[in-house]
């Protein structure tokens, strides 16, 4: 069984990194890059299995990447789940958003919601907060 590849979208390195550090412990295949622009770039060359996007960012936001992903059917059923620090994410369902988690995130939340995200939940708004 091939490894589930995410796509980490956040500015802020400090969030970054220990996103890509839980998920690759559990075995994931992590790729992560700092604004919209570049994930858009990225998903349009790659394939991803779930994306975990910030939904602030200089630039693109994350609703505006939600959108696109969501416009290309190519990556229309690809999993985003938005990452927020203020719980700006609770609206992402307008934007296609799967699920939100409200940052600083909490290894086991994390994980629990990338699971969900990856076995094709329904799309809610259910939050990881």
């Amino acid at each position: 069984m091939a490894r589930k590849r995410i796509l980490v979208v956040d500015d802020d390195p400090l969030a970054t990194g220990p996103l890509r550090q839980i998920l690759a412990e559990k075995g994931y295949e992590v790729a992560a890059v700092a604004g919209g622009d570049e994930a858009l770039a990225l998903l349009g060359r790659d394939a991803f299995d779930l994306v975990l996007l910030d939904v602030l960012m200089p630039g693109l936001s994350g609703y505006d990447v939600c959108r696109r992903i969501r416009e290309d059917p190519r990556t229309r059923e690809l999993p985003v789940v938005f990452l927020t620090g203020r719980g700006e994410g609770k609206d992402g369902a307008e934007a296609g958003s799967d699920l939100y988690l409200v940052k600083p995130v909490l290894a086991t939340k994390l994980l629990r919601m990338v699971e969900a995200a990856l076995a094709g939940e329904p799309r809610s708004r259910k939050p990881g907060a």
